[in-house]
């Protein structure tokens, strides 16, 4: 397990295109556990204790801000999981923004909903 700030997190783990397979949330524990398939990109070609591929889980730890706007899940395609478009970290670094992509059965009609997770730190584990 890798335990890291949330602008170590977005800096070291470059998620794009990678999928989340689900997504945990424990209200009462304050606790927001992502499943990620995740995705290797030239990013973190260097750094041997990221994984290459596979899946991930990522838990952040005292969630006091946890949004996903604009998620329908009876409008999108199938069992398709939302694809990550990029995440980016807030200038003081305490709130991570993560952009989806899915896709809806009429053609066109894209739709690229934001979760916003305010936390005290992450952890990264293989699976």
């Amino acid at each position: 397990m890798i335990n890291l700030t949330l602008a170590e997190f977005e800096d070291k783990y470059y998620l794009h295109d990678s999928s989340i397979d689900k997504i945990d949330f424990d209200a009462d524990k304050k606790i927001l556990t992502l499943t990620i398939d995740f995705c290797f990109w030239m990013q973190n070609w260097y750094d041997a204790t990221l994984p290459k591929n596979g899946l991930i889980a990522v838990t952040f730890e005292n969630v006091s801000l946890y949004s996903y706007e604009d998620y329908d899940p009876t409008k999108f395609f199938g069992d398709r999981t939302p694809e990550i478009l990029h995440t980016e970290i807030s200038d003081d670094g305490t709130l991570i923004l993560c952009t989806f992509e899915f896709v809806r059965y009429e053609p066109g009609e894209d739709l690229y909903p934001v979760m916003k997770i305010k936390a005290d730190n992450v952890t990264v584990k293989n699976l």
